[in-house]
């Protein structure tokens, strides 16, 4: 499968930074990538006990491409783990939200601690998080995606940490607005090193009844609600997860509505795929035929620095079939940022093809 081009605005400029040195090497060399992993997590593992991270942020922001920074963001995320009896290990779990309400309205912010703890207890897998501590309230994405590396690396030291970071967390109402939207809120949590088992491992038989504990528990009269809860992880992990699973299953939604909108004024949906200057994919839905004139209903897909362009092409492309689309045209040139998308029949005069039939 050809990717569409990857257009996020990495630096070009070499930068000499130890991190992005073993990053580099773990992303694209085959040779001495253990020693590059364990040579990663101890200088990150440094900084943060020093409280002296300017390194890391500026391998963070000066990364060269997805998997460097993939490498830097997975050695990091190992060093926030507790490594033994006397650390705290947190963890998250994300739920989506799918929200149609006519008119903005507030959910419960009160996350189901016991609810989810005896749903957890049920399956082997997922038995360690039942015996964790919950936070009692559910936290925004806006504000999980605030917490900084220092702080989660500073509440994993002690217990004593972990209770006084936990208190120090926002109590924050969750606002569906008016229409469909799509949503992500977090459970956290927190115990021993034990945790680590149950992190990250698919729900299986537990995702109907998780499912069941929040639909129950968030249902609010007037609001029309889909909860998907996602596997319990660490912080990191959870975040992108989240962010990618957020943007996928609202890209769904507005598929689905605008494939029904356009069959019911022409027959056949025509849909164009294209990379868009400054890190965004763009997936335009209209009618395959000039004549109907419709003007096509975009939705925009910004990346996030680690984002894998193949697994979001995948997705796609796997939804188009479910939904009986085969009029796709995928652009093999990125547009600028000014430059409309072309409707379906504009795009047969672009270099381009159907990924779903042909090579590039």
């Amino acid at each position: 499968m050809k990717l569409l081009p990857d257009t996020r605005p990495y630096p070009t400029d070499p930068v000499k930074n130890d991190l992005l040195l073993y990053a580099k090497q773990i992303a694209h060399q085959s040779t001495g990538r253990s020693l590059a992993v364990e040579q990663l997590r101890s200088k990150i593992n440094e900084m943060l006990a020093q409280n002296f991270y300017l390194g890391l942020s500026v391998a963070m922001s000066m990364s060269p491409d997805a998997p460097t920074y993939t490498a830097l963001m997975d050695s990091l995320d190992d060093v926030l783990k507790a490594k033994s009896d006397d650390e705290i290990q947190w963890f998250a779990l994300p739920v989506v939200l799918v929200s149609g309400t006519k008119k903005a309205t507030e959910l419960t912010h009160h996350a189901p601690t016991m609810e989810l703890a005896a749903c957890l207890a049920n399956y082997p897998t997922t038995r360690p998080l039942s015996r964790a501590q919950w936070l009692p309230q559910l936290i925004r994405a806006e504000d999980f995606a605030q917490i900084k590396p220092d702080a989660w690396y500073a509440t994993k030291q002690n217990l004593q940490a972990a209770e006084q970071f936990a208190a120090s967390l926002p109590t924050t109402a969750l606002c569906m607005p008016a229409d469909q939207s799509v949503h992500v809120v977090y459970a956290l949590g927190y115990g021993d090193v034990n945790l680590q088992a149950a992190l990250g491992q698919p729900l299986r038989d537990a995702a109907l009844p998780l499912m069941q504990v929040w639909q129950e528990n968030l249902a609010v009269k007037g609001v029309t609600l889909f909860a998907n809860p996602l596997a319990a992880n660490t912080p990191l992990a959870a975040l992108a997860e989240a962010n990618h699973m957020r943007l996928r299953m609202a890209l769904d939604v507005f598929a689905a509505n605008a494939i029904r909108a356009i069959r019911m004024q022409c027959p056949r949906v025509g849909v164009v795929m294209a990379a868009r200057a400054g890190g965004k994919l763009e997936f335009g839905f209209g009618a395959a035929e000039a004549a109907y004139g419709l003007q096509p209903q975009v939705f925009t897909w910004t990346l996030s620095p680690r984002e894998n362009i193949g697994v979001v092409q995948q997705n796609f492309l796997d939804l188009m079939v479910d939904c009986q689309v085969e009029n796709i045209t995928q652009l093999n040139e990125p547009l600028g940022e000014d430059e409309e998308l072309p409707t379906y029949p504009q795009a047969q005069e672009y270099s381009g093809f159907n990924p779903l039939f042909q090579a590039a």
